[in-house]
């Protein structure tokens, strides 16, 4: 098996204060996408017309389509050998189509003993500050799930 292009941590390479980014422009066809792969065709999603008659004035993507923007920055801050062991996921507001989300990830503690890493994540939006409501506030506990290697 060829690891040529993926990048594999040792939970010693991870520090608390570690950051990463990740930015994404969401798209039509991303939550056309995201409708198809997950069966959730729920009109605030889909139908345009519909979507003039909620709060934001048009379709907003799925709440899982956002969260799934922050696996990059999980993978950058952990190595492409890890795995999800825990999540907790507070939607705080609505993306629009067009809306370019930005994910920033740091690690707040690590776990050498059981190979965990504790990492605070917080997703915004186009024109927003660090004093603006977030999009998402997550936290996550990420688990490095390699055997050891030789580097």
């Amino acid at each position: 098996m060829s690891l040529e292009g993926i990048v594999l941590k040792e939970i010693t390479d991870i520090c608390p204060g570690d950051v990463a980014w990740f930015s994404k422009t969401v798209t039509e066809a991303d939550i056309m996408m995201f409708a198809q792969l997950s069966g959730d065709y729920a009109p605030q999603h889909v139908s345009a017309e519909f979507g003039k008659t909620m709060m934001y004035g048009s379709r907003i993507a799925h709440g899982m389509l956002t969260a799934g923007l922050i696996c990059p920055v999980l993978n950058r801050l952990c190595g492409d050998g890890s795995v999800t062991y825990s999540q907790e996921i507070k939607f705080k507001s609505a993306v629009l189509l067009n809306d370019t989300v930005t994910v920033r990830g740091e690690v707040t503690g690590v776990n050498p003993e059981e190979n965990k890493v504790m990492i605070d994540v917080v997703c915004r939006k186009q024109g927003t500050g660090p004093e603006d409501r977030p999009l998402i506030l997550a936290t996550f506990v990420q688990k490095l799930e390699i055997l050891p290697f030789e580097k």
